[in-house]
């Protein structure tokens, strides 16, 4: 693959912006290099770090920077990447005379053994790393605790804290020094002391997050390394069970007291890689039952139910109530149920919330310290809004995480995030022993703590044919939760050939709190004409009510796009007209592309930078063929002139081909 040359490179950009993209390449501050044939990703550190893509295609550079740069040609931090390539690809030459190899093996044969013991002396009394692997090598005692490796490394931490008391974004701490020598002890067959390494580095890695900028994920992959070492540690030994008992104590403790929830997965994997026997894991779920209160190992195992958990669910069920209550008394705070899209005050009434309990863990942020975080940051566009309502009072359970000695200390994992983790390793352990009859115990105890942990357990009643049971436990699911979407389609199949009114009332909910379309067909399709334009008129009102946007796409789905055109006319919004530009423009073309233009001349006018400028020119691709070519090219030209003195708004059209 030809990289474009220092002199292609000058010519992209202005002299400035070239100057300035070679300082930043000497300064090294293009990091992350990645390299796939014509396609160049990197990210430039600058005053913040921008994200730099760049595809060369057919000898054209294509290329995009997250930096606000407004100007003429490439920003310096795209120049600075594609030096960066070109210093890459350029190919050493190396001096033949000297390339001399030095025989070692000679070199000690012909040495005296005092020399080389006093050589050796010399070296390992320099060098404590050195010291410390010849003695592993060797296979004597160090001597050394698990708290004496972590106050080497915490010594490592505190080298590394920057002057605002933080270890920043592209700090890392080189711990090989340890894994190194845990590697050494480990080949010499010393598992106990690589085992305490591996254990230390871990630990004092994760005490020290809280003064760590880990946005990169480095020490996260650090922690999961050394737990992973630790256990394969232990596991090529092939250890009876009562040897290996101690080791599954401390990794279940570790678990359950973590501070951090991508660590107390990597211990959670590393007991399901360890216990691999039924006596393993019969000891693995009493070290976790010593750690749970709300739950009795015992009862579930007998199959007897525990009063603290019956005393739980009247507690769920009084909490609920007492919302409802509550919230008839106050019209102000009355909404329609949560639903998906929608992100609520209440959901802050227990202080800030983890990135978990955003994500309900379906984003693996290992660890963020990056300074005040945005609510976009951790959802996306996934809540398109922020609803104020009344304080939540669901979730009231019981049962709660006992804190372990290592856990004593401010933890960054919710509990009831906590207590999930947990109880999914329960369910683990119990279908690895195939304790059929405490799973469903279990399963009756737990099904409230979550809604996968709901929808589980109304899945396996119905498989054991109890769907009369199932159907209590989705309801109980549905009235507990919020959002409850896919417990709600759980109880449509239940209903579907059992209650044909529930059937009904359940896909409607579906469709008025989560938008879901296959409901509204499915309910469409069990409903006679005059039923079906009574229940239309009610959605029709409702988005009338509290979203035009899902009126629009109402009328979309049936087919009525005049009506559609009428609503994006009277609630006109620039996304909306792009959204549904391809059904609703063929009512009127030229009318529409009207609408659009009224809508990005504003547009265009309201932002800066090449990725505001790239917009426009996507926004004008959708509009091209709605008018006749002079017609577009006519408001193209407007564009232009309006925003002459934008060269880098010209440079974006001009590469969009207009």
């Amino acid at each position: 693959m030809d990289y474009p040359t220092r002199d292609e490179i000058r010519s992209l950009c202005t002299e400035q912006s070239f100057e300035r993209g070679v300082n930043y390449y000497q300064q090294d501050r293009v990091q992350e290099l990645d390299i796939d044939g014509g396609e160049i990703r990197s990210t430039v550190r600058g005053s913040n770090y921008y994200d730099v893509a760049i595809d060369l295609v057919d000898d054209t550079v294509r290329s995009r920077c997250s930096c606000p740069y407004d100007y003429a040609g490439d920003c310096k931090h795209v120049i600075a990447v594609l030096l960066a390539v070109d210093d890459r690809d350029t190919e050493t030459v190396s001096d033949p005379e000297r390339d001399e190899t030095v025989n070692i093996d000679s070199v000690i044969e012909q040495t005296a053994p005092e020399d080389l013991r006093a050589f050796l002396r010399d070296i390992v009394a320099e060098d404590r790393d050195i010291r410390d692997r010849f003695v592993a090598f060797v296979g004597e005692d160090t001597a050394k605790t698990v708290y004496d490796y972590k106050q080497e490394i915490d010594r490592l931490f505190d080298d590394a804290v920057s002057r605002r008391g933080m270890v920043e974004h592209d700090t890392h701490i080189d711990f090989s020094q340890y894994t190194d020598l845990a590697e050494t002890h480990r080949k010499r067959g010393h598992v106990q002391t690589a085992t305490d390494i591996y254990r230390a580095v871990s630990e004092a890695i994760r005490e020290n997050l809280d003064q760590v900028d880990d946005s990169s994920g480095y020490y996260g992959r650090e922690v999961e390394r050394a737990i992973e070492s630790y256990t394969e540690t232990i596991a090529e030994q092939d250890l009876g069970h009562e040897r290996k008992r101690p080791y599954i104590q401390y990794l279940c403790e570790e678990f359950v007291g973590a501070d951090y929830g991508f660590a107390s997965d990597y211990y959670d994997d590393a007991l399901r890689t360890l216990c691999t026997t039924d006596a393993d894991l019969e000891y693995w779920l009493e070290q976790l039952d010593a750690h749970i209160s709300g739950v009795t190992l015992d009862a579930v195992l007998s199959g007897e139910s525990s009063s603290k958990t019956d005393g739980r669910r009247d507690e769920t069920e009084d909490s609920v109530d007492t919302a409802a209550e509550s919230a008839s008394n106050d019209k102000s705070t009355i909404h329609s149920e949560r639903t998906d899209d929608v992100l609520y005050v209440s959901d802050f009434t227990d202080g800030p919330l983890s990135t978990d309990e955003f994500t309900g863990g379906a984003i693996d942020v290992e660890h963020l310290a990056v300074g005040t975080l945005k609510l976009e940051y951790f959802v996306g566009d996934v809540f398109e809004k922020l609803r104020i309502d009344e304080p939540t009072t669901v979730e009231r359970h019981t049962t709660s995480v006992e804190p372990t000695e290592s856990g004593t200390r401010d933890t960054n994992i919710s509990s009831s995030l906590q207590k999930r983790r947990i109880f999914s390793t329960y369910v683990y352990i119990l279908e690895e022993l195939g304790r059929e009859d405490a799973l469903s115990q279990l399963y009756e105890e737990i099904y409230l703590e979550s809604k996968r942990f709901c929808k589980e357990h109304a899945r396996r009643l119905v498989d054991e044919g109890n769907k009369d049971r199932a159907i209590e436990v989705v309801e109980d699911g549905i009235h507990t939760f919020r959002s409850p979407r896919n417990l709600r389609w759980l109880a449509a199949d239940l209903y579907e050939d059992r209650n044909v009114d529930e059937y009904r009332t359940t896909l409607k909910q579906l469709f008025l709190d989560h938008t879901e379309w296959a409901a509204y067909d499915d309910l469409k399709s069990v409903c006679d004409n005059q039923e079906w334009q009574s229940i239309y008129e009610e959605f029709e009102r409702h988005f009338e009510r509290d979203d035009r946007k899902d009126l629009v796409a109402l009328y979309v789905h049936d087919d009525d796009l005049k009506k559609a055109f009428v609503e994006l006319k009277e609630n006109a919004d620039l996304s909306s007209v792009r959204q549904y530009r391809d059904p609703v423009a063929a009512t009127a073309p030229v009318e529409y592309f009207e609408l659009y233009r009224e809508l990005l001349v504003p547009f265009a006018a309201n932002d800066t930078g090449r990725r505001h400028y790239r917009d426009i020119a996507d926004h004008l691709e959708e509009i091209q063929g709605l008018v006749p070519e002079a017609r577009f090219e006519g408001f193209v030209n407007f564009l232009k002139d309006k925003h002459s003195n934008r060269p880098a708004f010209l440079d974006e059209l001009e590469k969009a081909g207009f």
